[in-house]
């Protein structure tokens, strides 16, 4: 039976080189719905968050200037489907598209055309070309295993030439493309490697001097640092020692994925110090930080800021941690400037004496208006007459804010502030907020100073214990469920005559 030998594929081409800078996206979204979002994410990193988030305006045009850090492939989403651009620093680049089609149909112009378009037509002749082969590839001799590498690489170096004639791409992105073809291939030996013992039944089987002689010829320590897909390789071709290392400790005490992979990776003289804690971040980002309820987090994260030294590394775990947890506690916010609904401008100081919840939410959220808000009116009622709550808006303009938060939380005991900027705001950085995080709640203490975690859900029984010790209260144990976040409705589904958009 045919099956698809590789199992990554050319999905998403996730490499990124040097320079980067700002770059300006402008475009078109045909028949799409407002309260829909666009997003930019870096996916070469450890910590693949989006670098920005922005809406359309009611005719469907957007525009946003971003800064990348480096120059690649970058994901762009809308409406929960991904597509991906090749992005420059210096780029003017437009896009339009109609938004039941996205990304298929997405027609680029400017600095990104030649770019994007080279890098999508050689990942859609790579998927063809790979679906069609079968899975008896890995039962064939090594000899003749390695003369189907070879075949591949030309078959697809061939295509790829001929696309970069139409399509004219710079010399480095071809580079890049051709870079990325290097990992396929080493990712394909490395399956081979592994699967081809028990394909065959031959349990004593290891891999001879050609293939590795073919994947030494390929590997490059430097790929590690933003190539995924090679990180994933290097893994996979330590997969077999580190169960080997697993089994021998089982009677040890319980840690996680990651501490587990560390102790397996000191034992691995040939591993460089540089390529160990790229995979030791890689493991952490894969498996102990993927569940924002795991329990063992906390204690990820600081094994991982003692392991690791690159500060690359630690920067961008420190934006995860952020991420997940929020802005370190104790961190004085009162002086942040926010826009009040008459204009005035105010900073949170004006709150201090008491403990505050501070509620980030947008029109354009789908959590806010239909579940979380019947929730949150409840706990203003028992927890304000000991707290204050301010309900900072994210959206686009302060004109939206206005018709928002009057629609929204009229007749609730409470404080309406504005973001100036939204999603780009100082505020949206300084509390790592993003549009998968919200609605979300943080609680200040008297003194305008971090006293809680970033919450995702007003039904966490952790933020209701963080109300009750602020505000000396305790709240009933029953509390009303509000959605999933991973399974909550989308944002169009969601919409609400009380989101303050209108219609």
């Amino acid at each position: 039976m045919k099956k698809y030998f590789l199992l990554f594929l050319f999905s998403i081409l996730l490499l990124s080189c040097s320079k980067g800078g700002k770059v300006t996206i402008n475009g078109k979204v045909t028949n799409g719905s407002p309260l829909e979002r666009l997003e930019i994410i870096d996916a070469s990193g450890i910590a693949t968050l989006p670098l920005a988030n922005f809406g359309v305006d009611a005719k469907g045009n957007f525009s946003e200037t971003i800064e990348i850090p480096r120059d690649g492939v970058y994901v762009i989403t809308y409406a929960g489907n991904t597509g991906f651009l090749y992005l420059k620093g210096g780029d003017q680049v437009n896009l339009d598209f109609e938004a039941m089609l996205f990304p298929q149909g997405m027609k680029i112009t400017g600095d990104a055309k030649g770019n994007t378009e080279y890098l999508m037509e050689s990942q859609q002749f790579i998927n063809q070309y790979m679906s069609k082969l079968d899975q008896s590839v890995i039962s064939k001799k090594e000899e003749d295993f390695l003369k189907e590498l070879e075949k591949y690489k030309g078959d697809i170096t061939k295509k790829m030439d001929e696309i970069a004639k139409v399509k004219k791409p710079d010399s480095d992105v071809e580079k890049f493309n051709k870079r990325e073809l290097d990992v396929t291939l080493l990712m394909i030996s490395s399956q081979y490697e592994s699967m081809h013992g028990p394909a065959t039944n031959d349990p004593k089987y290891k891999a001879g001097a050609k293939l590795l002689d073919f994947q030494k010829g390929l590997e490059n320590e430097s790929y590690v640092e933003d190539m995924p897909n090679y990180r994933n390789y290097v893994i996979s071709k330590l997969s077999a020692g580190f169960q080997k290392f697993f089994e021998g400790q089982k009677n040890a005490a319980p840690t996680s994925n990651v501490q587990m992979f560390s102790k397996f990776l000191d034992t691995q003289k040939d591993v460089s110090d540089k390529t160990k804690e790229y995979l030791l971040a890689a493991v952490a980002a894969q498996y102990d930080l993927r569940e924002p309820a795991n329990p063992k987090l906390q204690e990820v994260f600081k094994f991982l800021d003692t392991k690791i030294k690159n500060s690359a590394i630690k920067s961008e775990l420190k934006n995860l941690e952020e991420a997940i947890y929020g802005i370190e506690q104790g961190t004085d916010v009162s002086g942040l400037s926010l826009v009040k609904q008459d204009g005035n401008k105010t900073t949170l100081a004006d709150l201090k004496g008491k403990p505050t919840a501070l509620v980030f939410y947008a029109s354009w959220n789908p959590y806010i208006t239909e579940s979380t808000l019947p929730v949150l009116k409840e706990m203003v009622k028992f927890y304000g007459s000991k707290m204050n709550f301010a309900f900072i808006n994210l959206d686009d303009t302060q004109d939206q804010f206005v018709k928002t938060s009057k629609a929204m939380f009229t007749g609730i005991q409470g404080n309406n502030y504005y973001a100036t900027g939204g999603m780009k705001s100082e505020v949206a950085k300084k509390f790592a907020v993003y549009g998968f995080k919200m609605p979300s709640f943080i609680i200040i203490d008297k003194d305008g100073k971090i006293s809680s975690k970033t919450y995702l859900n007003i039904a966490d029984s952790a933020l209701v214990d963080g109300l009750n010790k602020a505000s000396g209260l305790q709240a009933p144990t029953a509390v009303p469920q509000a959605p999933d976040l991973m399974t909550a409705p989308s944002a169009t589904e969601q919409h609400s005559a009380n989101d303050g958009h209108g219609h």
